[in-house]
């Protein structure tokens, strides 16, 4: 597996790409900008960027996204059906994403937006704004920071401790040391 993250400097946001080195296809995790080193590392490991998800529809994480279509054929995916006045394909809590030979599996974390959507693939979740290392994402009123919380519990915290957490902001994290560490989860 081909495995990149790209600091974006909209909102420091974070962007991954996941390669398949048997098929040679790629997905990118959230397009909050089409960098130019996105590219080079496309070209670099000879990948073909067939699939885009999108973990929330904030702009931060969608901007880049006509851009990528245009620039790849890729087919974007979300938890909405649209992102930046893209139409995807609508992913919901259970359905399968394969980049090539790379088994992805989706799982719902509504309350940051309601359509917020991770995506598990073997060692690693991409969290988007659902959980970030030390923090969660903000949310708009107590029902929906609850929501949140309980998903991450369910979906997330349900995972082997050595995943590695992917957020859409900040450093990576591991599940084992968000589900012990994580003020939101231990106070």
């Amino acid at each position: 597996m081909i495995f990149e993250h790209f600091l974006l400097e909209v909102n420091e946001a974070n962007a991954y790409l996941v390669g398949c080195e048997e098929t040679s296809e790629a997905l990118l995790v959230d397009a909050g900008d089409w960098d130019v080193r996105i590219e080079q590392c496309l070209q670099d490991h000879a990948l073909s960027l067939t699939k885009v998800f999108i973990t929330h529809d904030h702009y931060d994480h969608t901007a880049g996204l006509r851009q990528a279509i245009a620039a790849t054929g890729a087919t974007a995916y979300s938890g909405s059906g649209t992102a930046d006045g893209q139409h995807c394909r609508r992913l919901a809590h259970g359905d399968a994403l394969a980049i090539g030979n790379i088994a992805g599996r989706v799982v719902a974390t509504p309350g940051h937006t309601l359509e917020g959507i991770c995506l598990i693939i073997p060692g690693m979740v991409f969290t988007g704004d659902a959980l970030f290392a030390g923090s969660v994402g903000g949310t708009s009123s107590r029902v929906n920071a609850d929501r949140q919380v309980a998903a991450i519990r369910e979906h997330l915290f349900a995972l082997p401790d050595h995943y590695e957490v992917h957020p859409g902001h900040g450093p990576s994290s591991t599940i084992a040391i968000e589900r012990r560490h994580n003020p939101f989860f231990n106070p």
